[in-house]
């Protein structure tokens, strides 16, 4: 009988310190993480976006490169930072399987844009139309940002190829020394010398 008693005081207490805790816990105050809401409208900015952009806000361009068998996805993040644009350039490259993990990865420099009149926009307003319905061959561009995406398509393997070739101009105008924007002809034509 003593046996039973000093279980069932010991299932008592602890019973007792079990709930004690769970009180205190909830009595503690819930430390509340005020959610950032994006004020950037890309449908209305596109041609400024990084002027409208907060310390805030971050973009994402997705850039598929992809055509016929080589597969390569770019990713490009645009942050803003005391008033200044910066672009952090990742590539990654694939095998023609499908669901692995890249091939390669490859983090570019992160640089400041010195996007005097917005022409870093101007990359992606002046194709604007390809974000219509239409013929639709493959995206080549998603811009991300925490409100909407901008798909921008291509409208067949030719089209795909002179955009990939544009994509590259642009990119070795910010990144000149790096060869992985260069065409593979440029490439070849400039490791002899």
């Amino acid at each position: 009988m003593m046996i039973k008693q000093k279980i069932i005081n010991i299932l008592l207490y602890t019973f007792t310190l079990i709930l004690l805790i769970n009180c205190k816990s909830e009595l503690k105050p819930e430390k509340k993480v005020e959610q950032f809401i994006s004020e950037l409208n890309l449908t209305e900015n596109l041609n400024i976006f990084t002027s409208k952009m907060t310390d805030k806000d971050t973009l994402k361009i997705i850039v598929n490169l992809t055509m016929e068998n080589w597969i390569r996805v770019d990713e490009l993040t645009i942050t803003r930072l005391n008033d200044k644009i910066q672009l952090l350039t990742t590539e990654k490259r694939y095998s023609e399987l499908e669901n692995q993990k890249p091939i390669l990865k490859k983090n570019f420099n992160l640089i400041i844009l010195n996007n005097k009149n917005n022409e870093f926009e101007k990359h992606f307003y002046e194709q604007i139309d390809r974000i219509k319905e239409g013929n639709k061959y493959q995206w080549i561009y998603k811009v991300i940002s925490q409100k909407d995406t901008l798909t921008f398509y291509t409208t067949d393997l030719g089209d795909k190829g002179i955009q990939v070739e544009k994509y590259f101009e642009f990119m070795t105008k910010l990144y000149p020394n790096e060869n992985d924007f260069k065409p593979l002809e440029k490439r070849l034509l400039f490791s002899d010398k």
